[in-house]
């Protein structure tokens, strides 16, 4: 039998049966649509959350840390490991870092803490020193102003929370100030003063330093938007000047053991065995951040990112996309029940069809390659509206998840509040999922039409011919 002649055949022998037939397809079109939309869920969250944690930072940014300052020690069978070697965060380790494939820029930086003041005024404020170059290199957006630029001394870029707690000495605040009181740090005199503490008398007593603090003034040339929380209390500085602010600093400090270094992004106090506080690369792409950050952790660093988390909610995603799609796939079992009665019926009902067709010299091969080709048609039918179906309901649930805020939701919440709440999606269906369920209704419809099929080929001649 020809193949044009076998689909013609198995078609004309559907529609004999519509309304069975359209119950059949109905069965393979609510189990495709079940698949398909508990997997795109676990896609829309996903993809949701990954999202969230771009909107938080960089996701192609790695902050590094000497290995014996964070997790220094690993744990092992319950035991302490310590790492085979420990890098410094010196210049060394910078060049490194900057002939590692991928990795786009490094940037090194030194911390330290100084007051600040604006007028009657003060407050403390972690000053962090950065090569501009470099640092214009990272993906950091401005509220207002500009990034450093290389030639700049004095000018800093700021997050609006260092001007945000200010107050006087003799009149503290207990509440940051309003909106209203908020002041510009573009527009606003300020200046440092480094924080030398008081140092012990004598008598026991503490008395001021023998001199006095020096003052520098800074003129802020940008302001980080205030979603940016990981900048938001810093005050960037060019390096060489935080450098001389240092020495400044340590001459000031003569004979005073009070460290002038605090906790903050890149790292904790003074550390005489790291020039830098921190080190951060950023990478080229997302898909190369785990290898890089793998050739850091060899070279004796810690390195942490963003990508840490997004590999755990991958690996999860994982998990929960398999549970959804086994919840959907028993929708399409009972479909595959349904396509076996429906195929056994046929035969019954055909018995004296089938016999005739072997007398005529029909082959046991034709006779089953037509209830296989039956059975295919009526999955892959119910496979293609199901695919048709489930876009459509997909494009409804983005649309009311986005109008009515289910999308953020389902994140958790988190974030920026300048982020485009439309770029979120509830369901999401890549082409392979819709081609992967068209394939699997089909197939479902060839192994739910096997045994009927060959019940049908065992069927004697004689004795389908003698039935009425």
């Amino acid at each position: 039998m020809k193949t044009r002649d076998l689909i013609l055949m198995s078609l004309r022998n559907l529609n004999r049966r519509k309304l069975r037939t359209f119950l059949t397809v109905l069965g393979v079109v609510i189990g495709s649509i079940s698949i398909i939309m508990m997997i795109s869920l676990g896609f829309g969250m996903t993809d949701s959350t990954k999202k969230q944690l771009a909107s938080a930072g960089s996701l192609t940014e790695i902050n590094i840390y000497p290995a014996n300052r964070y997790g220094g020690e690993e744990e092992e069978d319950g035991k302490k490991k310590k790492p085979d070697k420990i890098a410094k965060l010196d210049d060394a380790t910078v060049e490194k870092l900057k002939k590692i494939p991928h990795i786009e820029a490094v940037l090194a930086a030194e911390q330290f803490e100084a007051q600040i003041n604006v007028k009657n005024l003060q407050g403390y404020a972690s000053i962090l020193g950065v090569d501009p170059v470099e640092y214009s290199k990272f993906d950091i957006k401005l509220d207002s102003g500009r990034m450093l630029q290389e030639g700049d001394v004095n000018q800093v870029v700021m997050g609006r929370d260092v001007l945000r707690w200010l107050s006087n000495p003799q009149r503290p605040r207990m509440n940051a100030p309003s909106k209203d009181e908020q002041r510009d740090p573009l527009t606003t005199k300020m200046y440092l003063t480094l924080n030398t503490g008081s140092m012990p008398g004598p008598d026991g007593q503490s008395q001021e330093p023998n001199k006095p603090n020096k003052k520098y003034n800074i003129e802020a040339v940008g302001v980080f938007r205030d979603d940016d929380y990981e900048n938001n209390y810093y005050i960037v500085m060019p390096i060489e000047t935080v450098r001389k602010m240092k020495k400044d600093a340590k001459k000031l400090q003569a004979g005073n053991n009070q460290s002038m270094y605090g906790d903050g992004m890149f790292g904790g106090r003074e550390d005489k065995d790291n020039k830098y506080n921190g080190i951060k690369v950023k990478v080229d792409s997302v898909d190369n951040v785990q290898k890089v950050q793998e050739q850091i952790e060899a070279m004796g660093l810690k390195p942490h990112s963003l990508n840490d988390i997004l590999v755990e909610i991958n690996n999860s995603s994982k998990t929960q996309r398999l549970i959804l799609g086994g919840i959907g796939a028993v929708s399409l079992l009972v479909a595959a029940i349904g396509i076996s009665n429906t195929m056994v019926m046929s035969i019954y009902e055909r018995t004296k069809e089938i016999g005739v067709m072997k007398v005529i010299g029909a082959s046991v091969s034709d006779i089953k390659k037509m209830f296989l080709t039956e059975s295919a048609f009526i999955g892959l039918l119910g496979g293609l509206i199901g695919i048709v179906l489930s876009f459509a309901i997909s494009a409804l649930i983005n649309y009311l998840g986005v109008k009515y805020g289910f999308a953020a939701n389902m994140s958790g919440g988190g974030f920026s509040p300048d982020f485009d709440s439309s770029q979120l999606k509830m369901s999401i269906i890549p082409a392979w999922l819709a081609l992967a369920s068209l394939v699997f209704s089909a197939l479902i419809g060839i192994v739910s039409g096997y045994f009927p099929a060959k019940k049908a080929t065992k069927l004697s001649a004689l004795e389908a011919m003698r039935q009425n």
